[in-house]
């Protein structure tokens, strides 16, 4: 058998020929690489920045307060408010809340600076940029005008500003699918961000240990008649001392008869989505929904433990995003 070797200038014109074939890289797709790294490195801190924010927000509404858990809205003699964490524990908290969410809000900056300045312009990173600056902004100055305040309205809010802020950055660090499914998924949405508002009414009037059961929250709430002044955000909550907490039942019941709703509903987006080639993130909203509702198991039998309340906290984050991603 007789080898037979191209020679070398022969295989050089050959690259060159490869090379000009393909087709020119458009200068907008380098610049995809380093938005997209710092679009995850956004996600984790938003991340972070949630779990923190959920554990102050959570101290702060009374969970962990002493003697627990009579003093929880609900106990002779007790402050409802009062934490038996430490206040160094709080403080490293409250240091680290902000260190990473000035550096969410610095990586925001860059990513639109990154999107817009240059040309050709990036439209959809630029428009999802520019709305994670607007709403990391709107958070900043919902903290600086309410310092301290327990009307349930600035909890809805910096709640729903932060998960907004991580569904944003969700849609930033991958393209998105090509077949979304759309109105089916805002549905979901608008489902999630409502069952949040309803945590979060919970939360602001300390009703987690209102009622255990749907049948003793109906009976509660019908015998304080159906005080519906409990759903205003922009009331500051009456905690009871002892029981019931009538007003805290109202709350409890409306969050709980949702989360009945929303269960199959959220678990049939997530076939839906395995149908559709959606395989990784309707397998992650199966999971998710499976790990919310042990977690809302957790919380209901043993007492509102604050590490189970957090990661439910996360897990409604993390579903709300990647529905957003789909929608």
């Amino acid at each position: 058998m007789i080898w037979y070797k191209e020679p070398s200038d022969v295989r050089s014109r050959r690259g060159r020929l490869r090379l000009a074939c393909r087709p020119p890289m458009h200068p907008a797709s380098e610049r995809h690489r380093p938005l997209r790294r710092m679009a995850w490195l956004t996600l984790c801190l938003l991340l972070a920045v949630t779990c923190l924010s959920a554990y102050l927000r959570h101290s702060a509404a009374g969970i962990g307060c002493e003697p627990w858990p009579a003093c929880f809205g609900q106990g002779a003699g007790a402050t409802p408010g009062a934490v038996i964490v430490s206040g160094q524990a709080l403080t490293v908290a409250r240091v680290a809340h902000r260190v990473t969410a000035t550096l969410a809000l610095l990586l925001s900056l860059a990513m639109v600076a990154a999107s817009l300045v240059r040309r050709p312009r990036l439209q959809r990173e630029g428009g999802h940029s520019l709305a994670l600056l607007g709403i990391a902004l709107g958070l900043a100055l919902l903290g600086v005008f309410t310092p301290g305040s327990r009307l349930p309205a600035v909890a809805i809010g910096n709640l729903l500003g932060g998960f907004a802020m991580l569904a944003v950055a969700a849609r930033l660090v991958a393209p998105l699918p090509r077949d979304k499914l759309g109105p089916v998924a805002i549905g979901v949405v608008l489902l999630l961000v409502l069952q949040t508002v309803g945590g979060a009414l919970v939360s602001a009037a300390q009703a987690g240990l209102a009622c255990t059961d749907l049948r003793e929250c109906y009976e509660q709430a019908r015998a304080a008649g159906w005080d519906w002044r409990a759903l205003d955000p922009l009331r500051v909550p009456s905690f009871a001392v002892g029981t019931p907490h009538a007003e805290g039942a109202l709350a409890m019941l409306l969050h709980r008869v949702a989360s009945v709703v929303l269960v199959p509903v959220v678990a049939a987006f997530g076939v839906l989505a395995l149908r559709r080639s959606h395989r990784g993130a309707g397998l992650a909203v199966l999971l998710l929904l499976a790990a919310q509702v042990a977690l809302g198991l957790a919380i209901g039998s043993t007492g509102l433990p604050m590490v189970p309340v957090l990661l439910h906290n996360l897990v409604t984050a993390l579903l709300l995003a990647i529905v957003v991603r789909l929608a």
